[in-house]
Order: C-alpha cells, then structure tokens, then sequence
C-alpha cells in the first residue's frame, strides 16, 4: 500500500484549537514519521505546552497502519484515556493527547481534495 499524499492533525485544545497542520509525505517514503515535542525541531512543535517534554512522542504511518509512541516523556501520552506505554495503534478520528495538548488523526489521501466555499461568491443571492 502506498502512502497517503497528505497527513492531517487537528489541533482540538491550545492556543492552535481549530488549526489543522498537514504534513506530506516523501514521494518514495516506506514510511512517515512525526515528531511531537517543545524543540523547535520537531515536526510538531508545542513551545506553548509546558507538559510537553523536548522530545515528546513520535507518530509513525508505516503504509498500512498508525502507530504512536511515547518517547520517555514525563507527563506521558494518551490515546483517549489510555496512556501510551509502547506503541499505540491509532486510526483516522482517534483522539490522543501530548502534554496538555488534544489531537486528532485526520489522514488525507492523494484523491482527497481540500476545498473551501469561497464565502465572497458574486452569486450568493442575498
């Protein structure tokens, strides 16, 4: 199975509640890996959250399934309630927290299209 073009997290609490962050995948990855933590190095970096270790938790998409992962952290992973202790499987929808901070999964395959109405239209009647 190929990666998808597009991996999507909403952000669900914070100062970013709302904001959904999309991360492409290399054309000829085997897999994805994102990293969560306050360094500025991260592919998701949360400086805001200060539950957030440096180096917090890692999400990997193998091309068939979505595995998150705790690196060590002090104040832990969640999936839901579930505290991470080694690898979590995670799917489309699925809720997780790191630090203080709510995600959502949202994956977006190549065939998807991102849309937006444009709410300036000319022809909206009114």
């Amino acid at each position: 199975m190929s990666l998808p073009a597009y991996i999507a997290l909403t952000f669900m609490s914070g100062p970013r509640d709302g904001e959904t962050a999309r991360f492409e995948t290399p054309p000829q990855a085997e897999q994805l890996k994102l990293s969560f933590g306050r360094r500025e190095t991260c592919d998701v970096c949360l400086t805001y959250d200060s539950q957030v270790s440096r180096i917090h938790a890692q999400l990997t998409f193998d091309g068939e399934h979505f595995w998150l992962e705790d690196l060590n952290s002090r104040n832990g992973t969640f999936v839901e309630k579930q505290r991470v202790t080694d690898q979590l499987p995670l799917k489309p929808g699925d809720l997780f927290r790191v630090g203080r901070t709510w995600l959502r999964l949202e994956p977006l395959h190549a065939m998807d299209t991102l849309t937006v109405p444009d709410l300036y239209d000319d022809d909206i009647p009114f």
